[in-house]
């Protein structure tokens, strides 16, 4: 696919791994931490509150540790399942394919030849363009749909990159010609 020279040592790249966007991760699992919160919020507010009687209290308040090993259980397994789900989806692009995997359980496999693809675009929203993510779409023509690489990160970088994988139909080259030399002589 590529090749690169480092101190006269050429190294040859077949493809590319893309992730999405780790700012999702982060924001996931911090969204996990502020759920975690407002539970143990809840919890001692339901004892602290004179609503109740004080002998359900004193039960409710028995149960302290109980209460914060199942929190901290179900905090570490929906943050393995969180990371996990990260890790394992990701997109591959070959010199002919991009490939979209999924699932670390049940894994999952599209491939989407880019001899059926014809336009490449990118979107990329204000907090996109902060914090570096964005997504690509390129429709399958002989599908009529569009692939998507959903909110990856650097999506610009590779955007130029498949650009240069997916070929032009004559039309869309006599378009860009006919825009470009309209107005001249």
């Amino acid at each position: 696919m590529a090749q690169i020279e480092n101190r006269g040592e050429k190294i040859h790249v077949t493809h590319i791994n893309i992730r999405q966007s780790i700012f999702f991760l982060v924001l996931k699992l911090i969204l996990l931490d502020i759920l975690a919160a407002f539970l143990s919020i809840l919890y001692f507010s339901s004892v602290s509150n004179k609503f109740l009687p004080e002998v359900i209290n004193n039960t409710i308040l028995s149960y302290n540790l109980s209460f914060f090993l199942i929190l901290i259980f179900a905090k570490v397994i929906l943050t393995i399942y969180i990371v996990m789900l990260w890790i394992n989806e990701y997109y591959e692009v070959w010199p002919n394919n991009l490939i979209h995997r999924s699932g670390f359980i049940l894994k999952k496999e599209e491939k989407h030849p880019f001899s059926q693809m014809r336009s490449v675009k990118i979107e990329q929203g204000f907090f996109g363009k902060i914090f570096g993510f964005g997504t690509i779409s390129l429709y399958n023509w002989y599908l009529k749909t569009y692939a998507a690489l959903y909110l990856i990160h650097n999506p610009i970088k590779y955007f130029h990159i498949i650009e240069g994988l997916v070929p032009k139909t004559e039309k869309e080259k006599e378009v860009f010609l006919d825009n470009t030399t309209a107005g001249q002589p």
